[in-house]
């Protein structure tokens, strides 16, 4: 069995800039067309439309409890809303992401070369005040896990279409672990 050990790194805007840059995200931003309109009633663009077989939308709220990591990927995109929310102290949330499409993570994966360098640990506070906000683009391997140990489970938004899949990305011969000991 090999080990992937995954190092996390604080979240941070040019870090969602280089994962939307592969196309695994997109981030809640105008697009420059938008943004250099000078059309006297304004300007609107749709970021994207959810595909009508994934059904309408719905906004779920999500704790997580769990420091397994289980990668998934869907067949459409969901937006994940990360804020502070009331006065709870939350253990931190991680999001480990796939930093290359599902097809060719799974290429990699049947050439049995996966590596930590495949992957992203994200560290989303939710203490320091911040909003993240950004579309997880389909077919992107991702997973939400928090610390083991006491406190609550980090609490989190996301709004999908109401009949969106979830699909396990399933690594045999590969385990992840998170390493904390470079926080």
């Amino acid at each position: 069995m090999q080990r992937i050990r995954l190092t996390i790194q604080e979240v941070s805007p040019s870090l969602l800039a280089r994962l939307e840059k592969r196309g695994l995200i997109k981030t809640l931003t105008p697009s420059s067309r938008l943004l250099s309109s000078s059309h006297p009633k304004g300007a609107m663009e749709t970021l994207y439309c959810a595909s009508a077989r994934h059904g309408s939308h719905k906004l779920v709220c999500i704790k997580k409890n769990s420091s397994d990591i289980r990668l998934t990927f869907h067949p459409g995109n969901e937006e994940f809303i990360i804020i502070s929310t009331g006065g709870a102290v939350y253990r931190p949330l991680y999001i480990v992401i796939g930093l290359h499409a599902r097809q060719a993570l799974a290429r990699k994966l049947k050439r049995d070369a996966l590596s930590a360098q495949d992957f992203l640990c994200l560290k989303f506070p939710l203490r320091d005040g911040r909003a993240h906000i950004f579309t997880m683009l389909k077919d992107t391997v991702h997973c939400e896990i928090t610390e083991p140990g006491r406190g609550t489970g980090p609490v989190f938004f996301v709004s999908e279409p109401s009949r969106l899949k979830s699909h396990a990305f399933k690594t045999p011969g590969y385990s992840f672990f998170v390493n904390n000991n470079t926080e």
